[in-house]
């Protein structure tokens, strides 16, 4: 099924655009890390069948594990983590760029965390994790 690129990149920068606002709603610190907590716990959860070694995301200080599968022209991400920051920072990114198609997703990047303030509260290997996480999806839109 062909889908519409421009379509898709709308509605990630709306989905982006919601977040920031939701985010930036809230007093900075804590607030909104809560926040993103709580988009962890409120993912879909992941299959647990597909919680294998070979879909740990390297560069991750904890265990968070992600699976993409292709439906109606897009992609959908699944994942969890044993950390709770772990597995909200990755439902926040995630959440951005499920079900949408490669070409919107490359286009589309997640950066929110430093306009919301969110990035000076991650550890630097969260940090990290955040990028490998980029790296992930960005290789999978490609494939």
């Amino acid at each position: 099924m062909s889908r519409d690129t421009a379509a898709d990149v709308e509605e990630i920068q709306a989905r982006k655009a919601t977040l920031i606002r939701r985010l930036t709603m809230l007093p900075p610190g804590d607030e909104r890390l809560l926040y993103v907590l709580q988009l962890g716990r409120k993912y879909p959860a992941m299959d647990e069948s597909l919680k294998s070694p070979d879909r740990l995301l390297p560069g991750c200080i904890s265990q968070l594990w992600i699976h993409t599968e292709s439906a109606d022209g897009g992609l959908v991400f699944q994942m969890d983590a044993d950390a709770s920051i772990s597995k909200g920072i990755a439902a926040s990114v995630c959440g951005f760029y499920n079900g949408m198609c490669p070409a919107a997703i490359l286009a589309v990047e997640p950066d929110f965390f430093d306009e919301t303030g969110l990035a000076a509260l991650i550890s630097p290997n969260r940090s990290n994790a955040l990028s490998s996480l980029r790296k992930y999806i960005v290789a999978a839109a490609s494939a």
